[in-house]
């Protein structure tokens, strides 16, 4: 299943169930150049608006350390942070990702050992194990993105998004961006078998989510 909505999300959320799970990369509020939202807000009206967002569903929001800790630190049921890491020429180098509400399962997203000499390890290695994830992703952002196919100014990774769809959901399972953006989290619902729903404020993102979302593979 798959929906996407053309429209505020602040209205749009109070339609949607409370069983769905929220994940996004919602504007930082720090003025990016997006078509139609202002993107400075006064501070206690933008913490409302995520607030209002995230906080009592079962949702992962990805934002900076700082913002994330005085936007929603202690007063949520926060239950599992990871840093995304990435080289960059920017000051802050990496964003965290925090889980409300629910939790990751990281052995469904395994990875190598970082110590496969060790003699234990290597035994494991030899029965096919694999680690389950740190809490520690390095995954680069998007770069030299064109113009023709993706007017957004701050996509996410995909890989990313597949990684927190896996270890927190299951096939079946729906999944809603309410900042939608380029439709990146639905690419990534649509690849696992998860269904979606998205909504976008500006009407050319959406657009461009719709193409792309539409353009992906079964």
């Amino acid at each position: 299943m798959k929906k996407l909505i053309y429209g505020d999300c602040l209205e749009e959320m109070k339609n949607i169930p409370d069983d769905v799970f929220i994940f996004s990369d919602p504007p930082y509020n720090q003025g990016y150049h997006y078509n139609n939202y202002h993107d400075k807000m006064g501070n206690d009206e933008y913490a409302d608006m995520l607030r209002q967002i995230f906080g009592n569903r079962k949702s992962v929001m990805i934002h900076y350390p700082e913002e994330m800790m005085q936007i929603m630190g202690g007063r949520f049921d926060l239950q599992q942070v990871v840093s995304w890491v990435y080289n960059s020429n920017t000051a802050k180098q990496h964003r965290l990702l925090a889980w409300f509400n629910c939790k990751p399962d990281m052995r469904k997203i395994p990875q190598p050992y970082k110590n496969p000499t060790d003699k234990r390890i290597a035994k494991r290695i030899a029965e096919g194990k694999s680690a389950r994830a740190y809490d520690w992703w390095e995954i680069n952002q998007v770069k030299n993105v064109s113009k023709k196919d993706n007017a957004h100014p701050c996509p996410v990774p995909l890989l990313l998004m597949e990684k927190i769809i896996l270890s927190t959901t299951n096939e079946g399972d729906t999944v809603c961006d309410p900042f939608m953006g380029s439709g990146t989290t639905g690419i990534a619902c649509k690849n696992l078998n998860r269904n979606f729903i998205g909504i976008e404020l500006d009407k050319e993102y959406y657009e461009i989510a719709e193409q792309r979302i539409n353009n992906t593979p079964l």
